[in-house]
């Protein structure tokens, strides 16, 4: 697909309109062309709706349940998203031509489905600091913090309270250039005769641009050679998949159902990862 031509603005490829009453949500969708960082303009048919009555503060809401202060402008008669829609772009890794859903309730709080180029929905990225999930200025200290990576995790990733708050430390402390990938440990990844662990694809087109090789594990100074391999099933997204020499790690290591790993993709070392363990119910990070 051929990129968008300069001067281009952000432009809604469909405005999904239901023959609903006023209580009821309104649909619609945007493709990410142009300028689309600082700002975001919103149909014409949704200001024309509501005849103008949209508040000037919404709330963004994406599928990891965090939800974004974002002030509402008019500008010559559209509705454009100003003030905090950057961090929004920011804490989600939004890239040009990425598909976004927005679900409106007709008051002040939008819920946003994020899909890549491919119409595969991407992965939850959650921002790993609450700086950017709040609108407004922050201090020196406090855009830095906001510029530490996120990390990525599977749509559907659900985790404990204190794993939530372990992430966050962790993420933190790593510090990494290159976002952490996290990835929830299953029965199917620990037991059985073809165990492996999956990284989805948007993660393997950025980082493991290959289509078989070793990748290097550490932890607690010991290492494991592991194959990833890329799988490409019919009619679904493709992902990088551990498999031979996985199922010695996850022995080696104590890897139970519930365990949050996370991947450090290291910068010195080419297709060399540390693996940091966050337990389900022990108090302490490995």
């Amino acid at each position: 697909m051929g990129k968008p031509r300069k001067g281009w603005r952000e432009k809604d490829a469909s405005d999904h309109w239901n023959n609903q009453t006023d209580d009821q949500c309104k649909r619609f969708f945007k493709v990410l062309i142009g300028d689309f960082r600082k700002r975001l303009v919103l149909p014409d048919k949704l200001a024309l709706h509501f005849r103008g009555k949209i508040a000037r503060s919404i709330k963004l809401e994406s599928r990891s349940g965090h939800t974004f202060d974002v002030q509402v402008a008019k500008n010559s008669g559209r509705v454009v998203l100003q003030s905090g829609w950057e961090s929004f772009v920011s804490a989600h890794g939004l890239k040009m031509l990425d598909f976004l859903v927005f679900k409106y309730d007709g008051i002040s709080r939008m819920k946003v489905l994020i899909f890549d180029h491919s119409g595969c929905e991407k992965p939850l990225i959650c921002s790993v600091t609450k700086n950017s999930i709040n609108g407004g200025s922050t201090s020196s200290e406090e855009d830095e913090a906001r510029s530490i990576p996120s990390c990525i995790l599977p749509r559907g990733t659900s985790l404990t309270n204190v794993q939530n708050k372990k992430l966050e430390k962790k993420v933190q402390a790593i510090c990494s250039e290159i976002p952490i990938y996290g990835c929830v440990i299953k029965k199917t990844n620990i037991s059985g005769r073809s165990q492996n662990m999956r990284f989805t694809g948007e993660y393997s087109d950025a980082y493991l641009p290959f289509m078989k090789r070793t990748l290097t594990l550490h932890r607690h100074g010991k290492s494991w050679d592991v194959m990833c391999h890329l799988q490409v099933p019919s009619g679904q997204c493709k992902y990088q998949k551990l498999c031979k020499g996985w199922k010695r790690f996850a022995r080696d290591n104590n890897l139970r159902v519930g365990d949050l790993c996370l991947f450090e993709l290291l910068e010195t070392k080419k297709y060399t990862m540390t693996v940091h363990v966050v337990r389900e119910f022990v108090e302490t990070e490995t």
